[in-house]
């Protein structure tokens, strides 16, 4: 049955995925097969070897053609029953039914870590002639840089049975730690006066008041979140100071700092990293000015973090989630139809979930459904146009699955800053589409959040990379506790911001998720990478026209299969490890500034 557009329903819909909900059946079925799959791979492995030297026997190439395949369907499917699960426990984060569904997949997720073991220990030492001979072997022509990535890896590796043993006590220990986090936040509430009346509300639903007009409800906001905060931040603190000592062991032990990890996964040199960060500090003083003149505009004697996002201009504008859907259709459609035809089907098929209730948990994110080809968006929608730039961003990362659908499992792993790409573009499309349509009243309030936008990624994002720096450094002299990491935060950020805000939110570290996610460390710096990345992308498809959405489809299709700096090369000619290619993406923020400096006197003269 086809369903209307715009649609109405703010819910998404996973009973196509496992009918049932928290009780689904389907979905355990599904979990035993993930599991029988897995003692299946184990056993096919043990009979699996490469050769010492050249040449490698055909059954033997064969067979190991044969495990790969098998276990990029089960990881496809174990990444199915994820998005599915992490879902249900998002989106009922006060059901504990829901809640406990994630920690079904931990004897599949355990399983197929210590497969990975063993598969990199076959990999160990391997002599060069066999891993070129298995390289230039037909069969594993979609596998180059997989194979590549596994090697390294491989010889990174401790012995196999510490590895392993890794495994079993990350089950019960870091991972742990992070699932406590989920559990614990999950389920938190905020009480707050609104409308003259006390309201308990979720994270994400107090969140969203952070860029209401009205300055004493973003300063109750602000404060009432922090309020929740404290009172979980003892927990929070020691799963901190868990998860970071449990990395720092690992790490040790195979020689590794704490970046490794994070710019291996995100096939990104240490060298682009520094240029990047080098690049966006050098901006800074042009982001003072830009809130230093909202301090003016805004009338303040000082501006606080939560005035960030406080509206300017015309009394900002609202959506309702069918005004949002059409609107994002209509300013992608201007750049590329096909991607406006996604993201129409994508809002119409209901894979969103936005409804803006209590129960639900805090962030928004875009989980694969690669079995099925699909995705799942999950956020809170409050109808700001903060929200509708948000929704725009995950459905570039929507769109991004979608052109790398068809393609082998080998080839559609994505380095976390390249995987920005395809979002921060959209949501810059939106964003330049409705600047382009504004009046001059208008004008000013978007172009207030553009640059808000930039302070997010170019100082909120480079501090939050700091402070993980931080916390590593001082974890190695000792334990971590709750007023440490308040006095760590407060000192960091105000390095970045402390010219223009008069506070800064000292519990920052114990409300960003993303410091408590223990299978992707430092997923900061992969923001400002998408951010400029994309930015760079943008301004090359402004100068080559329409036929560049092509390019921009071969850019995503790649992202799997090469680096960074190798995809920088090719599409854009630049090098990521050279400080003016992200300088030349932020040369719009001098004129941006500009502009809204002397709007902003224009306006204080009427």
């Amino acid at each position: 049955m086809s369903r209307p557009f715009p649609t109405t329903d703010p819910t998404w819909d996973m009973e196509s995925v496992f009918s049932g909900g928290v009780q689904s059946e389907t979905f355990e079925v599904e979990r035993g097969w993930l599991q029988e799959r897995a003692d299946e791979l184990a056993a096919q492995l043990s009979g699996l070897a490469l050769p010492g030297s050249a040449p490698i026997e055909e059954a033997m190439l064969q067979g190991w053609r044969s495990f790969f395949d098998k276990n990029f369907e089960m990881h496809d499917r174990l990444s199915q029953a994820f998005c599915f699960a992490t879902g249900m426990a998002a989106a009922h984060a006060d059901d504990p039914r829901a809640l406990r569904m994630p920690q079904k997949l931990v004897g599949v997720n355990t399983a197929s870590s210590k497969l990975d073991v063993a598969l990199k220990s076959r990999f160990r030492g391997l002599d060069d002639e066999v891993f070129e001979a298995l390289l230039q072997d037909a069969r594993f022509g979609d596998m180059q840089l997989y194979l590549k990535e596994l090697r390294r890896d491989a010889d990174a590796q401790l012995e196999p049975e510490l590895e392993e043993l890794a495994v079993e006590l990350n089950r019960d220990g870091l991972h742990a730690w992070g699932t406590l986090y989920r559990q614990v936040s999950g389920r938190l509430k905020v009480s707050m006066e609104l409308d003259g009346e006390r309201q308990e509300m979720s994270v994400g639903q107090a969140k969203n008041l952070h860029d209401h007009a009205d300055r004493q409800v973003r300063k109750a906001s602000f404060e009432s979140l922090n309020e929740a905060w404290a009172t979980i931040a003892p927990t929070c603190a020691a799963t901190l100071n868990s998860i970071v000592g449990a990395q720092q062991t690992l790490y040790e032990r195979r020689g590794q700092d704490c970046l490794t990890y994070s710019l291996n996964a995100n096939r990104v040199e240490r060298a682009t990293v520094d240029a990047m960060f080098e690049a966006a500090r050098a901006v800074q003083p042009l982001l003072h000015r830009y809130l230093k003149a909202k301090q003016r505009l805004l009338g303040l004697e000082e501006l606080h973090w939560y005035d960030i996002h406080a509206p300017v201009g015309q009394e900002a504008p609202t959506f309702s989630y069918e005004e949002a859907q059409l609107f994002i259709v209509e300013q992608v459609g201007s750049f590329a139809e096909r991607v406006a035809d996604f993201c129409k089907m994508a809002l119409r098929d209901q894979w969103v979930e936005v409804e803006d209730r209590a129960g639900k948990a805090q962030g928004g994110y875009c989980s694969g459904l690669p079995v099925s080809g699909q995705t799942r968006i999950f956020m809170t929608f409050g109808g700001s146009t903060t929200g509708v730039t948000t929704l725009a961003h995950e459905l570039g990362h929507a769109y991004h699955g979608w052109v790398m659908r068809d393609l082998p499992a080998s080839e559609r792993d994505l380095g976390m800053g390249v995987a920005e790409t395809a979002s921060t573009l959209l949501e810059v499309i939106v964003e330049q589409g409705a600047l382009s349509q504004a009046d001059d009243s208008q004008r000013l309030g978007l172009l207030d959040q553009r640059l808000a936008r930039s302070v997010a990624f170019l100082m909120d994002i480079p501090a939050r990379y700091d402070l993980e720096l931080a916390m590593h450094e001082a974890r190695a002299e000792g334990p971590l506790n709750e007023d440490q990491l308040t006095e760590m935060t407060e000192t960091i950020f105000s390095r970045y911001f402390g010219e223009s805000l008069a506070s800064v939110d000292p519990l920052f570290w114990a409300s960003k998720l993303h410091f408590y996610l223990t299978g992707l460390p430092f997923y900061n710096f992969p923001y400002t990478f998408g951010f400029l990345f994309s930015r760079a992308v943008y301004a090359q498809a402004r100068q080559e026209g329409e036929g560049f959405i092509d390019t921009i489809d071969a850019l995503l299709m790649d992202s799997g299969r090469m680096t960074s700096e190798e995809l920088a090369s090719r599409y854009l000619g630049g090098d990521l490890g050279d400080s003016k290619f992200w300088s030349a993406a932020m040369d719009d923020l001098a004129s941006d500034v500009a502009e809204y400096e002397t709007m902003v006197d224009a306006a204080l003269r009427a």
